[in-house]
């Protein structure tokens, strides 16, 4: 048996999508105005389910770096490790605090950093603290200057790397779990800054700064290490971090004042491109990849200039000796988590798709295939579609024809996941004071439903009203006699997460003044149970089944409703043996 949980607050994934397949046009987004979504020309994005997946959200909020956070589905253990650049004074374009606060504190994190071997106002560790103040990051959690009392050397397990050691804040280890929240920007000597150079130099003691930017050469000195050492470097150092916290790391990289020069530069060119968003994902490489290809797409607008910076310092090769090593892929899956709140979803089974929240200029595309060639495209608009489909077939959702932004994942017929049980139980059952054995700590109809669950192979929703009725008996007998008389519709928690599922569903309820409680009428009009087998059970103080057959009936007329199951609600702790035999009747 299998207990559902409440319904899932997102029901719509949103993958860009370059090309609908092989043989077939590659789409991308000519919206100009909101550049942002553009899917990204690139080799290294894919709609593969075996690619690393990175969200992102073009809006740059505390709510939205939240919920991006959140989307992540990451659970942070322990003590919590929040690595990002406090900025170089005076005029750096580090991460607010403003922006971070939330994401922060939703973590209980602290806030980590080491200072730097190149000078300036955070070389020291008096003067690091300083500028954390100055900053304003005191203000909303705890830091850690995690060299503050010196280095600990971590080895690097990777194969073929340049360096075998790195050196990191002796603190480091006081954490279980890191968050690397990074400023994606430009960067004077390594091209660009994003996941993995703040996993590498962002974390590296002062001596391991020097150590990585020389290749291993120097811990006292960062200059004169050859430029392509150091950029392998990094991605060596920050395996050894990942591997330091045995994987429980997750990276956001956040697109915003995307200057030329790093955070670490106290008076950096002004940006002269667009904010973009925020994007996160398990795999640093996947997401700085991600980043540099939307970087790429604007490379003929606004972008002109840091893509310059880029090539000119041969950024691309962090990305490539990263991926050599193992840390992780260049291919990536982008979702964007922007189309959530539409609630557009679509479904496959036996033979027909089903798409369910389309409004506006929303477009369905289907690519028909036969003997796996595809021999047409046909483009659908409508609020709601039922598709009839065959192996092979793909299909597509877009915020429009003009807009190809993708609403949620794209389905292929025949590949579509394997469902869990046929079979529902959902029943409403009440606990307290009862009319005939007094007071219950398991509701009569519950009792019911645990002897059907024992017996048949099926998952288990107990509808529970958001107002829960009283332990009083005569207080629900009033409330039930209002309810009733006023057609209400009492609302419940959460919600069945699949219903179409299920091909037969036992619906339990008490009899309550002659018939079935108000709230089970709210559950039966949330789903349509048309089609399917539908078995009640029910307990009654001896009204019997009242006019609850009927009410069942006149709802779904064209479900094949089975004999139920009724007893009074005093024999239902010894009713375990006549719910077996009444299965058995039936078949189950």
């Amino acid at each position: 048996m299998k207990k559902l949980s409440a319904v899932k607050k997102g029901l719509a994934f949103v993958v860009v999508i370059a090309v609908i397949c092989l043989g077939f046009t590659a789409f991308t987004r000519v919206d100009k105005a909101t550049p942002a979504v553009l899917a990204a020309e690139s080799e290294y994005q894919t709609d593969s389910s075996d690619a690393p997946v990175v969200y992102m959200t073009t809006e740059i909020t505390p709510e939205a770096l939240v919920k991006i956070y959140e989307r992540l589905g990451f659970e942070a253990e322990g003590n919590v490790a929040v690595k990002l650049s406090t900025g170089e004074p005076p005029n750096s374009n580090y991460l607010r605090p403003e922006l971070i606060k939330d994401l922060v504190q939703s973590v209980d994190g602290t806030i980590v950093e080491s200072n730097t071997a190149y000078g300036g106002r955070r070389s020291t560790t008096a003067a690091h603290w300083q500028v954390i103040k100055d900053h304003g990051f005191l203000d909303i959690a705890e830091a850690d200057i995690l060299d503050e009392d010196g280095s600990l050397e971590i080895p690097v397990n990777a194969e073929n790397p340049r360096i075998t050691e790195n050196y990191v804040g002796a603190h480091l280890t006081n954490y279980d779990t890191l968050i690397s929240l990074a400023h994606f920007k430009g960067h004077a000597m390594a091209g660009y800054g994003g996941a993995i150079k703040n996993m590498s130099i962002g974390i590296a003691s002062s001596e391991g700064k020097c150590w990585i930017h020389t290749g291993g050469k120097s811990k006292t000195s960062w200059a004169g290490g050859v430029q392509d050492e150091f950029l392998e470097a990094m991605g060596d150092a920050t395996s050894s971090v990942v591997d330091l916290f045995d994987g429980k790391v997750v990276y956001i990289n956040v697109m915003n004042r995307l200057s030329v020069d790093c955070d670490c530069s106290g008076n950096p060119s002004e940006p002269d491109m667009h904010d973009i968003g925020i994007l996160a994902s398990y795999d640093p490489v996947a997401l700085d990849q991600a980043c540099i290809d939307l970087i790429y797409e604007q490379k003929d607008g606004d972008g002109a200039s840091l893509v310059r910076r880029i090539e000119g310092r041969n950024g691309l090769h962090t990305l490539e000796h990263a991926e050599d090593i193992g840390l992780g892929s260049r291919s990536y899956r982008l979702v964007n988590i922007d189309a959530d709140a539409q609630a557009v979803s679509m479904s496959y089974s036996g033979g027909t798709l089903t798409v369910e929240g389309l409004t506006g200029e929303a477009a369905l595309v289907h690519a028909s295939y036969t003997d796996g060639k595809m021999t047409g495209i046909e483009i659908l608009n409508a609020e709601t579609q039922k598709v009839a489909a065959k192996a092979g077939d793909k299909f597509f959702l877009w915020e429009s024809l003009s807009k190809l932004n993708p609403l949620c994942e794209p389905i292929t017929v025949g590949e579509e996941p394997e469902v869990g049980n046929k079979t529902l139980i959902a029943y409403f059952s009440r606990t307290g004071e009862n009319y005939s054995v007094g007071y219950i700590d398991i509701g009569n109809t519950a009792r019911i439903a645990g002897y059907i669950s024992e017996n048949v192979d099926a998952d288990v929703f107990e509808i529970l009203a958001e107002e829960p009725y009283s332990d009083v008996y005569s207080e629900t007998v009033a409330r039930a006699d209002e309810e009733k008389a006023a057609d209400a519709r009492p609302a419940f928690i959460g919600g069945v997460e699949n219903m179409d599922q299920y091909d037969t569903v036992f619906v339990g309820y008490p009899i309550w003044h002659g018939t079935m409680p108000m709230i089970l009428k709210t559950f039966l009009e949330t789903y349509d149970l048309s089609g399917k087998t539908v078995i009640p059970f029910s307990t009654n103080e001896g009204s019997g089944w009242g006019s609850s057959l009927r009410d069942l009936q006149s709802l779904f007329p064209d479900s094949d409703i089975l004999t139920g199951f009724s007893t009074r609600g005093q024999n239902a702790k010894n009713a375990s043996a006549d719910v077996q035999r009444w299965l058995a009747g039936l078949g189950l």
